[in-house]
């Protein structure tokens, strides 16, 4: 399998070393900056571009993984998969829903494999959080994602770019509960700014309640300027069941009165690159947890939830 990558930036590296880890080569890297391009490529014996037409056109890749800041997206996405390779997109899948649609567009008309990385869905943790709900209603869902400002990232300091911690890190919670509770309808925010007005120009804490069409509820809480021990966290309940999730390895809690204390050891982060290149090599998308299209439903939560701080009233995701 030919391998193109488009982005070489932090997360890139968490991609090519799953890549390596499954002995799988990387024929060429793309990045705008193209020095950031030379040294990547290098490390990996690849060919480096700083233009992702150029690179697609003379590579011809079986899959391309998209490895950009929500708001570097434009046509990227869209470019490969009509060039016919497969797509992996790190998450969000942009920053700008009109963007994102056409994108989507252009990925089920080219009708290629496509991932976007949500990695907690493929975690051990969650499925065996699946197993133990088994079809149980839920009505409740809690979380969070507290954490410190990531350094060397200055891109990540910007709304323009970053789309705000909500749109960039509070989306894995989003994710995660629609994994569980199904469709967001309403998205309620409210946020606050001046712990981080030096190094932020968004707000420094927020909170967020979601109604889902189901009637579950769920509310999150994220912070970029205090780091804790458990960052991501989730919990769900409904009668005689009550999960919570340290991720990326513990499950405690109880059903019917028997108390669950389970570790796991993959986070997700490998599973999602070995089942991706799984599906390409068998051109079967079943094996995907989280398509483009699903990855835009999550976004589509995220914006709207980043757009109720501005307009102080609830705010419904768009339809995908």
């Amino acid at each position: 399998m030919k391998i193109g990558f488009i982005g070489a930036g932090g997360i890139a590296g968490n991609y090519l070393a799953s890549l390596a880890r499954l002995g799988q080569p990387v024929a060429a890297v793309c990045d705008i900056n193209a020095d950031q391009a030379a040294k990547v490529a290098a490390g990996l014996n690849a060919k480096p571009y700083s233009d992702h037409r150029a690179m697609l056109e003379a590579e011809r890749p079986d899959a391309v993984f998209i490895c950009l800041p929500p708001g570097a997206h434009d046509s990227q996405t869209a470019d490969a998969a009509l060039a016919g390779a497969a797509i992996f997109t790190a998450k969000p899948v942009g920053l700008h829903l009109d963007q994102a649609l056409r994108t989507r567009d252009a990925i089920a008309k080219s009708g290629v494999v496509n991932s976007v990385g949500y990695m907690a869905r493929y975690s051990d943790v969650t499925d065996k959080a699946k197993e133990l709900v088994n079809g149980r209603a839920l009505g409740l869902g809690t979380g969070r994602f507290l954490c410190r400002m990531p350094p060397n990232m200055v891109w990540w300091s910007k709304r323009a770019i970053c789309g705000g911690q909500m749109l960039e890190q509070t989306t894995h919670v989003f994710d995660w509960f629609r994994y569980f509770l199904g469709e967001a309808a309403e998205a309620h925010a409210f946020g606050h700014r001046g712990f981080a007005d030096d190094v932020a120009d968004f707000e420094d804490a927020t909170v967020c309640n979601l109604r889902f069409a189901s009637g579950a509820v769920a509310s999150i809480t994220s912070t970029l300027c205090a780091s804790a021990p458990e960052c991501f966290v989730t919990e769900i309940s409904g009668r005689d069941i009550y999960l919570r999730a340290i991720m990326d390895n513990r499950l405690e809690g109880s059903i019917d009165g028997q108390k669950i204390d389970f570790t796991g050891e993959e986070t997700g982060y490998f599973r999602q690159i070995e089942q991706f290149l799984e599906a390409v090599r068998a051109g079967d998308q079943r094996r995907v947890r989280c398509s483009f299209e699903d990855g835009l439903r999550t976004l589509a939560v995220s914006v709207a939830a980043t757009r109720s701080i501005e307009t102080g009233r609830p705010e419904k995701p768009i339809e995908v």
